[in-house]
């Protein structure tokens, strides 16, 4: 009697597990955080940066699959996977050598619910001159008098 007690007690509480984890992972996204650059490169013609997010509220988990990121310029700002990250929670901008400095271009991620409801966030950046060169060496000197 007492050994089935003591398997009741575990097997409720395991259920009440469960169902905490089903209600987490179901829980709805209600939006994001702002998207942020998080590759410590310059937003310039030739760079390839990382733009990442999370989800609201913080403990909310959402399927991979059905994060879409997007620009607004596919010219100057394409995003590309980023294969790094299984969430799906960042993505890639990677800009092309003929990418138009001053260009302003928007990031927006969206996701939509189990329940049908949607979410999304949308943040402005502008594409920056590439840095200077980086001196990688002298010439010798020679002595001339």
């Amino acid at each position: 009697m007492f050994e089935e007690h003591k398997i009741l007690e575990v097997l409720e509480e395991s259920l009440r597990v469960q169902r905490e984890i089903l209600r987490r992972l179901l829980q709805p996204i209600t939006g994001f955080a702002p998207i942020e650059e998080i590759s410590m490169v310059p937003l310039a013609p030739g760079q390839t940066a990382t733009f990442a997010t999370t989800p609201l509220p913080a403990n909310a988990i959402p399927t991979p699959s059905g994060l879409v990121w997007s620009s607004s310029d596919s010219v100057n700002a394409p995003v590309s996977p980023n294969t790094a990250d299984a969430t799906g929670l960042s993505t890639l901008v990677v800009f092309p050598s003929t990418a138009v400095v001053g260009t302003s271009f928007s990031l927006t991620i969206g996701y939509t619910n189990a329940d049908g409801t949607t979410a999304s966030q949308t943040n402005s950046f502008t594409i920056v001159a590439a840095p200077p060169t980086d001196v990688t060496g002298f010439t010798p000197i020679l002595q001339t008098a």
